[in-house]
């Protein structure tokens, strides 16, 4: 072994097929860079591994460094400075394979949900995919994973078949049911915590026809449109439905009708025919008439395109929990948190609506993340283009608002910054991930962007 660890991670440079970028090269500022462009991370070196081998020769000099290894596919979730970890960057693991007869859909530890939802475009089939293209797809399943499509049939998590990946010790491991029922489990939901993953495979479900959208209703109207949003979803359990405020900025990259003016918004997904699901939103129009209306027929690889949510890399700080009872005072207490916070920076707030599938206890077992009994999800998040805005006084109002209605457990997609695997799991499941841990990790080279317990 090389002299020093400068000197072993710049031997790494000739003997990778892909590439590593160390502090002091003239990209280095750019590599490290995560899509939260608050967080200001440092990594010891950015990995960009070319295939399988290139992944062991990082383990093992990270490993005998005593440094970690963390896969960051974009860095949605980063939030440490990372002084002594290798990041990786699985960029080159970019196969998207579709097998139509098995209903699975197979792809690359560096793809994105657009790129995967174009592909299943035309076959019927629906993976229980984020709305965001730009959200890695394996990041999102191993954490939890809330689809629009959760409520019909269930987390991304729990439609995990299999996970390929190259544990600690250099290893390339498919990992099922059959092979480790006990990795796997961890998989789902655990995170990023167990070896770096190369691909995985998700099993897909039914949704040739499709209809949603947003619609977004005057501040004045929020208290009703939202009562009447969170029963319709006690009402239908499958139906996918996402309920909240904005406050937009008054500038000019909006539309003169959106600039400055506060909103409540309901997204709405509905895997079926669109009578059906106009018949849904007119139970939301009936309280108040909506000043923007997005609802369409859809197929899955328009799914980006109809949630129609920002894709750049941002700087923002963020906030969620799980949350219940959702009734007529709960609605009244949320819109005032959101207004009080909107007032001090707060830009949205959503809350996701549980039930259906997600509650299901068959197979609830094999996971880590179980069946969840939260009623919603609820997700905030404050812009910091501006330095004054103080973030944390911003999200208090829905801190304390949390805190009020807790709905227990949560998933680690919904957590925010900073967050451990503790704020979303009890402590049995966290001992249970620790064991696997331990058995698969003894020395924890393999870091996750969500430790097991709060350090």
């Amino acid at each position: 072994m090389t002299s020093s660890p400068d000197a072993a991670l710049l031997g790494l440079r000739s003997e990778l097929s892909g590439s590593i970028v160390l502090p002091g090269d003239v990209d280095y500022d750019s590599a490290r860079t995560p899509w939260n462009l608050s967080v200001d991370q440092r990594p010891a070196a950015i990995a960009v591994p070319a295939d399988v081998d290139d992944i062991r020769a990082v383990l093992r000099v990270a490993t005998a460094l005593n440094l970690g290894v963390t896969t960051q596919p974009n860095g949605h979730a980063a939030s440490a400075d990372l002084s002594d970890v290798v990041v990786i960057r699985p960029s080159h693991f970019d196969e998207i394979v579709v097998d139509e007869t098995a209903r699975l859909l197979r792809v690359g530890a560096g793809v994105n949900w657009g790129r995967a939802l174009e592909r299943l475009d035309g076959t019927g089939l629906i993976a229980l995919a984020g709305s965001n293209p730009e959200v890695n797809v394996v990041a999102l399943a191993i954490n939890g994973g809330q689809s629009m499509f959760s409520r019909r049939y269930g987390l991304t998590a729990r439609s995990i078949v299999a996970v390929e990946l190259v544990d600690a010790s250099g290893e390339l491991r498919r990992v099922t049911d059959a092979d480790d029922a006990e990795l796997i489990w961890a998989l789902r939901g655990g995170g990023g915590l167990f070896g770096v993953i190369t691909a995985i495979e998700l099993a897909l479900y039914p949704g040739d026809v499709i209809f949603g959208g947003s619609l977004m209703f005057p501040a004045e109207a929020a208290e009703g449109v939202i009562s009447a949003a969170f029963a319709l979803a006690n009402d239908e359990p499958e139906l996918g439905l996402d309920v909240g405020m904005m406050r937009f900025p008054d500038g000019p990259m909006l539309p003169p009708h959106l600039r400055g003016r506060t909103v409540a918004t309901v997204g709405l997904v509905h895997v079926g025919d669109e009578q059906a699901g106009r018949a849904f939103a007119d139970r939301l129009r009936a309280v108040a008439e909506p000043i923007a209306d997005t609802l369409v027929p859809f197929t899955i690889g328009s799914l980006a395109a109809v949630a129609a949510e920002p894709v750049d890399p941002m700087p923002s700080a963020d906030f969620g929990g799980a949350v219940a009872g959702l009734d007529d005072a709960f609605v009244h207490e949320f819109v005032d948190a959101f207004l009080r916070g909107a007032d001090l920076g707060l830009m949205r707030c959503s809350i996701r609506a549980m039930g259906g599938a997600i509650a299901d206890e068959l197979g609830a077992d094999q996971s880590a993340v179980g069946a969840v009994h939260a009623e919603g999800l609820l997700n905030s998040g404050v812009l910091l283009f501006d330095p004054t805005i103080d973030a944390a006084a911003a999200l208090q109002p829905l801190r304390d608002l949390v805190a009020r209605y807790s709905g227990g457990g949560t998933l680690p997609t919904f957590l925010g910054a900073d967050a451990s695997l503790a704020d979303a799991y009890d402590r049995e499941v966290l001992d249970r991930l620790a064991a696997v841990k331990q058995r698969v990790d003894p020395g924890g080279v393999i870091r996750g962007n969500r430790a097991i317990t709060a350090s």
